[in-house]
């Protein structure tokens, strides 16, 4: 079956991680796919999150399914944590897979919603994001947020 598909185009991710390990500099820091690893390649895991990961461990009671939109305490802490104490009536929230998924699963729950909603995408984008909005025929449309002359944020967009 994999055989009948054309080949993609290399992932600018990769591309960008393959960059990294033919450079041969000591001092380079390694971010290219959004964590950080260390000088011998390691991830390694932060205090604060191996302090959670065993306080959840001790209280935990229960790996049961939560449902489509997961956990609600959970999801009503974030919209918390992120927008503050007065929008838990305005706002709603859902679990999502990490990254692509994410976006993927946002997209689609959109499109739903409104068929005729328009994506803005961030100009420059990962590449894989409008390639979703594209396979799910949804309209997009691009803002700038980065000024190269100033190296900052580009308000005017």
């Amino acid at each position: 079956m994999l055989e009948t598909l054309n080949p993609q185009p290399q992932d600018k991710i990769l591309q960008l991680i393959a960059m990294y390990r033919d450079d041969p500099r000591t001092t380079k820091i390694d971010l290219g796919v959004g964590v950080y690893k260390d000088a011998t390649g390691l991830t390694p895991v932060m205090r604060a999150v191996k302090a959670a990961e065993k306080k959840l461990w001790e209280v935990e009671t229960t790996k049961t399914y939560t449902g489509l939109a997961g956990e609600p305490a959970y999801n009503a802490a974030m919209v918390g944590m992120i927008l503050g104490d007065g929008f838990s009536d305005r706002a709603a929230s859902v679990a999502t897979p990490g990254g692509t998924g994410a976006i993927r699963q946002a997209l689609e729950l959109i499109k739903l919603s409104n068929p005729k909603a328009r994506v803005w995408l961030s100009a420059p984008t990962w590449p894989n994001h409008p390639s979703i909005i594209k396979y799910l025929s949804m309209p997009m449309a691009e803002y700038r947020y980065f000024d190269v002359a100033t190296s900052g944020i580009d308000f005017a967009g």
